[in-house]
C-alpha cells in the first residue's frame, strides 16, 4: 500500500511538472545581477531594454553586458526557446540556441556558451531531472543537465531556471555559476518583480531600473528610428517635434563619437562598420539615445 502511494505521489509530481504553465523569460522587461569576488566583490547589473526586427525576428537589446556588449536575445514562447544573435560577428550567420524549456528527461542537448569567457561549444549534455522548486515570488522549473565530454565543455554540471536562464551569465548555459569567475547570479527581476536572490555574497538586491521608468522607457513614442536596422540611411521620426536642424552624434558601444551632424531628412551611415550604434541628441532639455543596428 505504501508503495502504491508512493507511486501516485510521484506520478502527481511529474504530471504537475509537466503541466506547469510555461514562463517567459523576455515577455517585457528582465534584470540579471552577477556577482564576482575576488579581492572584494562587483556586481554586473544588465537588462533588456527595447526591440528591434533583425532578419525577421524581433530581438530585446541588453544593456550593460559586461562581457559582450554587441549582441541581442530573443524569445520564442510557442516553442520555449531562447535565441542570441551577434550582429556583424564572423558567426553571425544564423542563431544561437541558448535554452530548449521544451526538453523532456533524458533528452540531449548540442549547447553553447557565445560571447562568453566559457568555451563557445562545450558540446552535448543530456537532461537529468527537472525539478519544480520555489523562489521568491513562484515556483519555476529547474533543470538538471550533465555534460557528455567534461573535457570539452571543462564542466561536470549546469542548471537551467525556466523564466531566468543560467545561475551563471545569461549566454552560458552549458557553465554552471562560478563566484571567483565568471560570476554568481544574484538578483532576477521580471517586469519589476523581484523573482530570486542569493544574498550569499551581497547585502541586497536593488533594481537599477524602477518599474515607473521602465513603462516610461517603453512606451516612448515621441522620438524613434523609422526602421531598425538600418543599411545606409538612419531616420529619426518625431510627430511633436521638430527635428530639423538638431545636432545629432552617433556613439559606439563604448561611448566614442564617431559621427555628428545637424539633422535634415536622415544621416549617413553608411560607411560605418556592421554593429551596434548610439543615436542621442537634446531636445527639449532632454538628452535622448536610441539604440539601432547596422547591417
Amino acid at each position: 500500500m505504501k508503495k502504491v502511494l508512493f507511486l501516485i505521489l510521484v506520478l502527481f509530481f511529474v504530471l504537475k511538472t509537466k503541466s506547469q504553465t510555461y514562463i517567459p523569460m523576455l515577455n517585457s522587461y528582465a534584470e540579471w545581477h552577477v556577482t564576482t569576488c575576488f579581492f572584494g566583490c562587483l556586481t554586473d547589473k544588465y537588462y533588456t531594454i527595447g526591440d528591434t526586427t533583425f532578419k525577421g525576428h524581433t530581438y530585446k537589446f541588453l544593456d550593460q553586458f559586461h562581457y559582450n556588449k554587441n549582441f541581442v536575445i530573443r524569445e520564442d514562447t510557442s516553442l520555449q526557446r531562447i535565441y542570441m544573435r551577434i550582429p556583424g560577428s564572423a558567426t553571425d550567420t544564423s542563431e544561437w540556441l541558448l535554452y530548449d524549456f521544451k526538453l523532456n528527461v533524458n533528452d540531449t542537448m548540442t549547447l553553447f556558451n557565445p560571447g562568453s569567457p566559457f568555451p563557445t561549444n562545450p558540446g552535448k549534455f543530456v537532461l537529468d531531472s527537472i525539478i519544480l522548486k520555489p523562489l521568491l515570488a513562484k515556483s519555476y522549473r529547474h533543470f538538471y543537465l550533465h555534460s557528455i565530454d567534461t573535457i570539452a565543455s571543462g564542466v561536470k554540471n549546469t542548471v537551467w531556471v525556466e523564466g531566468i536562464g543560467s545561475f551563471c551569465l545569461i549566454n552560458t548555459p552549458g557553465a554552471p555559476p562560478k563566484i571567483n569567475g565568471a560570476g554568481s547570479l544574484s538578483c532576477f527581476f521580471n517586469s519589476g518583480i523581484h523573482e530570486y536572490q542569493n544574498l550569499d555574497s551581497i547585502s541586497s538586491c536593488l533594481s537599477v531600473y524602477p518599474l515607473s521608468v521602465i513603462e516610461k522607457t517603453l512606451n516612448q513614442t515621441l522620438v524613434k528610428i523609422k526602421s531598425n536596422p538600418v543599411s545606409d540611411k538612419l531616420q529619426i521620426i518625431s510627430s511633436d517635434f521638430e527635428l530639423d536642424g538638431l545636432k545629432i552624434e552617433i556613439q559606439n558601444l563604448i561611448g566614442n563619437t564617431i559621427k555628428h551632424q545637424e539633422y535634415s531628412k536622415f544621416i549617413d551611415v553608411s560607411s560605418l562598420p556592421v554593429g551596434m550604434y548610439f543615436a542621442r541628441f537634446y531636445m527639449n532639455q532632454t538628452l535622448y539615445s536610441i539604440k539601432f543596428i547596422k547591417y
